[in-house]
């Protein structure tokens, strides 16, 4: 991870078994922010752990401001999966939409309130009425929830 931010930043995976290295799980304690302008190299092994996963940064509020997303760890060839192969996968990911910056819901949290109700709804980063998918009627597809 390249932090370009002006601040520190985490990145804590959520779900994903920590083997032989569960000080590297992103989550701030057992993770020293990775400062501004740093680099940091997170060692993950993922074998046998197929399935969807969540991404996100763990402190400062930086999640609210869009930063997480999914990660996918696919079986290996030698590994039968129990369906056919589906037509087509989506990862679906959904976020509260906040007028208010970041930093300023972090300042009302940090001043001991309670965050306002979002003003919408996020699908992949958009708008709940702009994002659509677009499947093969008859086909299976497969929605993928991290």
């Amino acid at each position: 991870m390249s932090n370009d931010k002006k601040v520190a930043d985490c990145l804590c995976r959520n779900g994903i078994q920590q083997r032989k290295n569960s000080w590297e799980d992103g989550v701030y304690g057992t993770n020293c922010p990775i400062l501004p302008g740093q680099n940091f190299t997170y060692v993950m092994q993922v074998k046998d752990q197929i399935g969807s996963y969540f991404y996100f940064p763990s402190i400062d509020f930086h999640k609210a401001a869009g930063g997480f997303g999914g990660i996918r760890v696919l079986s290996r060839p030698l590994i039968p999966v129990p369906y056919p192969p589906p037509a087509g996968d989506f990862t679906l990911l959904t976020g509260d939409w906040f007028k208010t910056n970041h930093t300023d819901l972090k300042a009302i949290v940090d001043s001991g309130n309670d965050l306002p109700f979002p003003d919408g709804l996020l699908i992949n980063g958009q708008g709940a009425n702009a994002y659509a998918f677009t499947v093969d009627q008859g086909n299976p597809h497969v929605l993928i929830f991290p």
